[in-house]
């Protein structure tokens, strides 16, 4: 496979890209949603 410098991202790459960038998001937020929750049911 040669590289090219100037290479086009197909969709493929751009959509694989946001997924994972989406994935990311979700982990960080469901994390802090379940860091609150803990917090709140152990310091009630």
């Amino acid at each position: 496979m040669t590289r090219n410098p100037i290479q086009r991202r197909t969709p493929e790459q751009i959509r694989a890209g946001n997924l994972r960038l989406g994935l990311i998001m979700f982990a960080i937020a469901a994390a802090f949603f379940v860091g609150i929750f803990v917090k709140r049911s152990f310091f009630s």
